[in-house]
């Protein structure tokens, strides 16, 4: 279950039982698009990233080992992540097939995703000010129209 104080999608685990059909769905997907080895790699990644602990990566692990061949079976990106809502600007790109598991975390730990990142957008508007282009090296936010 996701813990409400985190301002981003955090699966902690165990997934509820009524998200179980979601956990499976998330399953596949990592399996398709990534492969076992690649499926493993990824929820390596994401719990370094912080989107979900130990317990719910093992978990998901978990529900790996239960897949046909069939549903792990590498598309190695040949379909990057089509993705709809607030991340659908990373689709086709090399992100996207992580956004697509970011938008299965956030529904799985019960988050509004899409509604952070509305909030992200009003507060950016509100203070004035431009967030740093992550490609300039996170240069210090200045305010908009200077």
């Amino acid at each position: 279950m996701g813990d409400a104080d985190h301002t981003r999608p955090y699966l902690d685990g165990p997934v509820d039982t009524d998200r179980a059909e979601t956990l499976i769905q998330w399953a596949k997907y990592l399996g398709t698009t990534f492969g076992t080895s690649g499926a493993l790699c990824a929820l390596r990644y994401y719990e370094r990233l912080g989107w979900l602990t130990p317990a719910a990566r093992v978990e998901v692990e978990q529900q790996l080992q239960g897949l046909s061949i069939e549903e792990i079976h590498s598309k190695k990106y040949d379909e990057p992540g089509h993705l709809t809502g607030p991340l659908a600007s990373l689709s086709g790109t090399p992100f996207g097939a992580h956004a697509k598991s970011l938008e299965f975390i956030a529904n799985l730990a019960g988050a509004d995703l899409e509604g952070d990142i509305l909030r992200t957008e009003l507060a950016k508007n509100r203070a004035g000010v431009d967030l740093p282009d992550p490609s300039s090296g996170g240069a210090t936010p200045v305010p908009s129209g200077e």
